[in-house]
């Protein structure tokens, strides 16, 4: 039984998307929270498997909770982002069209799939998990081509030093102001680490580092 948290601050929402979760064959929704505090506390007492989360959220972005979860050495969870629809009514129909069943569904073959790899690595584990991201978090999103993004990912995923937007556009072969929009992307989804370091001149630049923190 795949045991979900629903996070979202809207209490109507959360209950809807928590009694539809238990009707999925192979998930059961064991708690509704409606702050990241809230699901922070949610994640490391009941420990769930996967938490529902809405990004917007009266104390901290939903992206910036993924990323300190993982920062802060929580229990690890797996994360689907829902519908960022406000009302029941679009909600519901939201569910009816079977939306977040696939979503789910998609999930649940994924998970049996990682189980299955002996060594499962963390790219492979983001390759599995790329088709969970939200929508507007895709590779395809507006200006973002999915085969660049996989080849930023690729670099630093392959080695284990920090390098700024300069160094991957010269190790990729794409422009510099190209290289720095795809590494904002992945830091803005808790896919790298940005660190300052100070040159002799004085002026920061900004480091990339993929983070290590894999799932179970």
């Amino acid at each position: 039984m795949i045991r979900v948290v629903v996070v979202d601050d809207d209490f109507r929402i959360a209950g809807i998307h928590a009694a539809f979760v238990d009707k999925v064959d192979g998930f059961q929704a064991i708690g509704q929270v409606h702050t990241a505090a809230e699901a922070v506390t949610a994640v490391d007492r009941l420990r769930p498997d996967l938490l529902l989360l809405d990004l917007y959220l009266p104390d901290e972005h939903g992206l910036d909770l993924v990323a300190r979860l993982r920062r802060e050495g929580h229990p690890q969870v797996d994360v689907i982002v829902i519908t960022a629809a406000k009302d029941a009514d679009s909600v519901r129909a939201a569910m009816q069209g079977g939306a977040l069943r696939d979503k789910l569904l998609s999930y649940a073959q994924m998970r049996s799939r990682l189980d299955a790899l002996h060594e499962a690595d963390q790219r492979n584990v983001d390759r599995v998990f790329g088709a969970l991201r939200a929508p507007d978090q895709l590779a395809g999103a507006k200006g973002r081509s999915p085969h660049t993004l996989e080849a930023v990912e690729r670099l630093l995923v392959s080695g284990e030093q920090e390098l700024s937007a300069t160094e991957v556009a010269e190790m990729t072969g794409m422009s510099r102001a190209t290289a720095q929009r795809y590494l904002s992307h992945l830091h803005e989804i808790g896919r790298v680490e940005i660190r300052l370091r100070y040159g002799s001149g004085g002026r920061p630049e900004h480091r990339y580092r993929w983070c290590r923190t894999g799932r179970r």
